[in-house]
């Protein structure tokens, strides 16, 4: 059996399900916290409420996907780069969220003087139109509209 049968072959056994959380380093949670609120119309969870003074904030992702994933903003020193060259150079983010409406917040971003990882969206094609960035914290993330309209 070859490696391309392995891995088409019909598993029957456990399976990773979901991504329910995101732990995310940050030196100031709230600050964090309050800027992808903002930025994205996130919510805080209710067992761990926007507060300035805590050690872990934790955001809701959309209420329109069942099971949908948090982001828990855990305060820490520790720097931890999300981004990686791939062998050819190209430099790529560990983090992707989908978004409706990537022009609406492609604006709110540039309002709020969010620093762009490039100019502004870049249309994919077939993948969707993408918005590259970094956070508070320094963490380049991408946004992309794939599979929304």
């Amino acid at each position: 059996m070859t490696d391309a049968d392995v891995l088409h072959e019909t598993k029957r056994g456990p399976k990773l399900l979901n991504l329910p959380c995101i732990y995310l380093p940050a030196k100031h949670p709230y600050t964090t916290a309050k800027w992808y609120a903002e930025l994205f119309d996130m919510e805080a969870a209710d067992f761990a409420p926007l507060d300035p003074h805590a050690d872990l904030v934790v955001l809701k992702m959309s209420d329109d996907i069942p099971g949908g994933a948090s982001i828990f903003f855990v305060q820490s020193n520790d720097k931890f780069s999300m981004n990686f060259n791939n062998i050819r150079g190209h430099n790529h983010a560990i983090l992707m969220f989908q978004v409706k409406d990537i022009e609406e917040i492609a604006e709110r971003m540039r309002d709020r003087g969010v620093e762009f990882a490039a100019d502004g969206i870049k249309d994919r094609g077939g993948c969707g139109k993408e918005i590259a960035f970094y956070d508070p914290d320094g963490r380049k993330i991408e946004i992309n509209d794939y599979g929304t309209k």
